[in-house]
């Protein structure tokens, strides 16, 4: 999915009937962000561990939490 980086870092995802059950993002969904070789595309997918803390989140450099869209955003 290519997705366009809004203020702050923010993603605008598409509405859920575009996602599979499984895939289906839920807010507080670990995330891990991979840049793909265009740079133009970033491949999100469901991380592992989804009990990490923010801390840890940071700490990581790739993960990233689901949050409700906040319009001032974009």
């Amino acid at each position: 999915m290519i997705v366009t980086v809004g203020k702050n870092g923010a993603i605008p995802l598409p509405p859920d009937e575009d996602f599979s059950a499984e895939n289906r993002l839920k807010i507080g969904d670990i995330l891990l962000c991979t840049i793909m070789k265009d740079k133009r595309s970033i491949k999100l997918e469901k991380f592992s561990d989804q009990s990490l803390s923010d801390k840890e989140i940071k700490a990581h450099g790739y993960l990233c939490r689901v949050e409700e869209f906040n319009p001032e955003y974009f």
